[in-house]
């Protein structure tokens, strides 16, 4: 099964998002190429939202106001 390609979206798209002070901690779902985006309080909430507009979309997720979307705080033992 060939895995998909997520495209990245634009530094200028991603600044604008991470912009919003007011939405710091929220989870942002990125539609690359139209570049519009749904935020939420979980990966889950957002991607309802992605999904409802966008049905056979790869999306793009991030935490707004943070590099990454997720921590994995643990280990493999």
């Amino acid at each position: 099964m060939k895995k998909p390609e997520v495209k990245r979206p634009s530094d200028e798209v991603l600044a604008k998002i991470h912009s919003f002070s007011d939405k710091k901690g929220t989870i942002a779902v990125i539609e690359p190429e139209s570049e519009e985006w749904f935020s939420g309080k979980t990966l889950l909430e957002a991607l309802k939202k992605a999904k409802n507009k966008y049905p056979d979309k790869i999306f793009y997720s991030i935490r707004i106001g943070s590099p990454y979307a997720h921590e994995h705080k643990g280990g493999i033992f």
